[in-house]
């Protein structure tokens, strides 16, 4: 008699674990089929969503630069683009530690490339307390190069300097303003635009 509970009871647990990874397996097809996610993850026909996400690049097993995003969104295989909103990228000197902080409202990562499009009231802050400013720009990963089409603002302790059609190497710290370069500069160090 006491075998046949020990049996009994292996048995109604292994019966009662099934029914639940079962219960579980037709939940995660349920809410995937609604298209409402499961903790904020979403797949359905190429379309992935994320909420909150924390992406890091690495060249030759260096973090080269890391994306923070409130949310992304990849649609296909075909174009390898990743959309995302309220970005933030940390772009890493040698020290390990972030050389400049890049935010904007919205971005697009290009998946193969690692080449990343941030537009929407950017900011460039230099570890060093430069900023700049401008609606849109691309960084090229693998040039470690920033360019930006559009008018530039870029302010540091004692100077201010705007134009159109930025270049910025990032490693070697040398940007390139192609036209309408104004600059002003006070000793003081104190600069009003």
């Amino acid at each position: 008699m006491p075998l046949d509970r020990k049996i009994l009871r292996r048995a109604s647990l292994i019966l009662g674990l099934g029914f639940l990874a079962v219960l579980g397996f037709f939940l995660f097809l349920h809410y995937m089929h609604n298209n409402k996610g499961l903790l904020g993850f979403k797949i359905s026909k190429g379309y992935i969503s994320l909420k909150k996400i924390d992406y890091k690049f690495f060249k030759k097993g260096v973090l080269a630069y890391e994306i923070f995003a409130d949310s992304l969104n990849y649609r296909s295989q075909k174009k390898n683009i990743i959309k995302l909103n309220a970005v933030k990228v940390y772009i890493y000197a040698k020290n390990k530690k972030p050389a400049f902080i890049i935010t904007g409202k919205s971005g697009r990562l290009n998946s193969v490339s690692k080449n990343v499009i941030i537009s929407g009231g950017v900011i460039i802050k230099s570890s060093k307390g430069a900023y700049m400013k401008t609606g849109i720009i691309d960084y090229f990963a693998k040039d470690d190069k920033i360019v930006a089409p559009d008018y530039m603002e870029i302010k540091g302790k004692n100077y201010f300097i705007s134009g159109n059609g930025l270049i910025f190497y990032v490693k070697k710290n040398i940007f390139i303003l192609q036209k309408n370069v104004h600059f002003l500069s006070d000793n003081s160090g104190e600069v009003a635009k």
